[in-house]
């Protein structure tokens, strides 16, 4: 029996907020925490989730009138963001031709649930009545005009777009449960509060398994991995209590379920989404057939590496004849060389280099690795490499849709870190481990260990194995050491790396091996191998799963039989133009750091000179300004509840800044730039709420650590 769940719940939901965007790692250093001066206070998180305009908010506070700015013509404005308000329409809901409940005034009968609309008119609103809101939203689901009217109490305002996404849920055998969705808090805390919580979770999952669903249940996240940013799907939080179990921090959330283009709820009580929801997330079907595989390899051309790029070489030459008819189509290959920065030394020629632009074939990657990836006979100004620019690089192959992407990465250093004059990228492992699990690639990192540079290796540990995370187990990590003195030693791993592939393939479709693999008495795949493919594997299954929707119900943000597992992440909607302006904004404030140090310039002084009239005078903001106070940074953006070293910054904290903080401050800003740039380039990444939305409106999940 487990012990029992510490809980300490509290009332404050400003409290709550902060701690549940405190969850994502970035924001973790509770030390650190401050609100943002000049814009309402965390409370405000929940104005964005419900509509509280006119009446006391949980927390004591009073909304204003005038915090939305309504014309008629337009949608609604709230003033503080700068944004068009929205809400999400509740189950069964209707709008009208007029503010009349009368049936022949019904315009559009049963609007979809949850999915955002503009609001274009508030009136008579009363939420006194507390759970029965009177008053009506005039709204539309484009800007250019609105279709009527809605009831206060069948539209929630929405006015910020923070929603949460389920996590990776790793294997069937050792990854977390599906997020199980409750009728009301009242169920959910039953669960909770139980003295064997896990046993109790584990008992509804099994009935829910024979068919038995709890009449506290409403619903449930597939089994199957449903990637919000490959398959968009909405769930904004609507109402929320903090509870800690076993020590660690934990949410109760009331969650609005909504996929856009799509409708109808989807509960147990429908045969076949319980069927859906149950189907294993190994489970690939018929999907299989038209599995293929991108590996793209990264390797270190420095001096000292031609043995291995050549021993690579022959590991893919291996690979290719255990091809058969049946798999030799489904491969393709890329290579991404590195070295260093050349502004240190021009001699190396180039920081990285990428000899295929479009993938090619497994011959074609033969004459590369022979032909092409040369090390270099040029000596290299300290031990560590650019191993993160290989990485970034690599990022940008032309992956293929729908195959699944690995990448091998080879080198026998350590990374220069960020902010060092030759990190050219300005990223560190943290940021390309973001990168890579968005864009769904699984690296395996083959570390080559040099004797005579040990105190580089826990250096390159802990950057190569947070590169080679397997994705839904924090725990675990696709790394290979082997010693750079053993040439055998690493011809036999990059063989069963490549064969183990090659295998896995083969067996996933169910095609026969090719004679030469069914008669070598091959090692069993390693086990790095196979958990970088199983995590593969979830993704790729995952495309057929379908996430619920149009429900209202309460759910954990952790693992319920396991609560170390967490469940949900917090992401916050943008558009491109917010995205645009954020990155403008920061431009900007990078360009005041350069220039501030190299005049000597107090920050905001050279922030002044950079930014022109798109900020506030540093003297009329008077002494101790932070930059959160400078107007520069979108509204949007310090109207969240988070806390911000950016936008923290003052004239007296940049003056107490050493050398070295200041290039890790910058490097920081850029890394986040050139993460908006790819995002920004991605155009399958990018969601329309509504169908009737215009481009600058589609929207992307992004993050809360990829915000400044």
């Amino acid at each position: 029996m487990n012990p029992a769940p510490v809980v300490d719940r509290r009332i404050s939901r400003a409290a709550v907020w902060l701690v549940l965007l405190l969850s994502v790692p970035a924001l973790a250093d509770l030390a650190a925490l401050e609100g943002t001066t000049g814009h309402p206070p965390p409370t405000s998180a929940l104005w964005a989730l419900e509509g509280t305009e006119g009446h006391e908010t949980a927390s004591g506070g009073s909304v204003r009138e005038d915090d939305i700015r309504c014309t008629g013509d337009v949608p609604c404005v709230e003033i503080a963001t700068d944004l068009a308000l929205r809400g999400l329409p509740r189950p069964f809901s209707h709008i009208y031709r007029e503010p009349r409940v009368e049936e022949g005034m019904i315009a559009v009968a049963n609007v979809p649930a949850f999915r955002p609309l503009y609001v274009f008119e508030r009136s008579d609103l009363d939420f006194t009545q507390g759970a029965d809101p009177r008053g009506w939203y005039r709204v539309g689901a484009n800007r250019a005009r609105s279709d009527g009217w809605m009831q206060a109490k069948d539209l929630l305002e929405w006015r910020q777009a923070l929603l949460v996404s389920y996590t990776h849920p790793g294997d069937a055998i050792e990854g977390r449960n599906p997020v199980l969705m409750f009728r009301d808090l009242k169920a959910l805390e039953a669960v909770v509060d139980d003295l064997d919580m896990a046993g109790r979770a584990r008992a509804i999952y099994q009935g829910i398994s024979k068919g038995e669903v709890p009449e506290s249940v409403i619903s449930i996240e597939p089994a199957r991995f449903v990637d919000i940013t490959r398959q968009f799907y909405m769930l904004p939080i609507i109402d929320w209590q903090e509870t800690r179990i076993h020590g660690d921090d934990a949410r109760l959330l009331q969650l609005a379920a909504a996929v856009p283009r799509q409708r109808g709820a989807d509960t147990l009580e429908d045969d076949a989404y319980r069927t859906q929801s149950l189907v294993s997330r190994t489970q690939a079907g018929s999907s299989a057939g038209e599995l293929s595989v991108d590996i793209v390899f990264v390797i270190d051309t420095t001096r000292s590496m031609q043995p291995f790029i050549d021993m690579t070489r022959e590991a893919v030459i291996r690979m290719t004849r255990q091809f058969t008819d049946e798999t030799t189509g489904r491969f393709r290959f890329g290579l991404v060389t590195f070295r260093d920065s050349t502004e240190v030394i021009p001699a190396l020629e180039y920081v990285t280099r990428n000899h295929t632009p479009t993938l090619v074939d497994g011959n074609t990657l033969v004459e590369l690795l022979g032909n092409s990836a040369r090390a270099t006979q040029v000596g290299s100004l300290d031990y560590a490499e650019e191993v993160f620019a290989g990485v970034d690089t690599a990022l940008r192959s032309q992956w293929r849709e729908g195959a699944l992407r690995f990448m091998i990465m080879v080198g026998d250093a350590g990374s220069h870190p960020k902010g060092h004059p030759q990190n050219v990228t300005g990223k560190d492992e943290t940021d390309l481990r973001r990168e890579l699990d968005d864009a769904q690639i699984h690296l395996l990192s083959i570390h080559l260990q040099d004797p005579r540079a040990a105190e580089d290796h826990p250096i390159a540990q802990a950057q190569f194995g947070r590169l080679s995370r397997i994705r839904g187990d924090e725990s675990r990590s696709a790394l290979e050491a082997v010693n750079a003195f053993d040439e055998a030693e690493y011809q036999a791993l990059v063989d069963r790396v490549t064969g183990g592939i090659n295998r896995l393939l083969t067996t996933t479709i169910g095609a026969e091996a090719s004679a030469a693999e069914a008669s070598a008495t091959a090692e069993p795949v390693l086990e790095s191998v196979s958990n970088l493919w199983q995590a593969a594997m979830v993704e790729y299954i995952g495309r057929d799963a379908n996430p619920p929707k149009d429900v209202v119900a309460w759910s954990l943000d952790r693992d319920l039989v396991n609560p170390a597992d967490r469940a949900l992440d917090v992401r916050a909607l943008v558009n491109r133009e917010q995205l645009s302006s954020l990155a403008q904004s920061l431009d900007m404030v990078v360009q005041a750091l350069m220039r501030a140090e190299v005049t000597q310039a107090q920050f905001f002084e050279a922030l002044q000179g950079v930014a022109g009239q798109t900020m506030k005078r540093p003297d009329e903001i008077g002494q101790g300004a932070r930059l959160a106070e400078t107007g520069l940074l979108p509204a949007f953006i310090q109207s969240l509840p988070y806390r911000s070293d950016i936008l923290s910054l003052t004239d007296e904290m940049f003056a107490g800044m050493t050398t070295e903080q200041r290039s890790q401050l910058e490097w920081s800003i850029l890394a986040k730039l050139e993460q908006y740039r790819a995002i920004n380039e991605q155009v399958d990444a990018w969601f329309r709420l509504n169908d009737a939305d215009e481009d600058r409106d589609m929207v992307y999940p992004l993050h809360l650590d990829y915000l400044p």
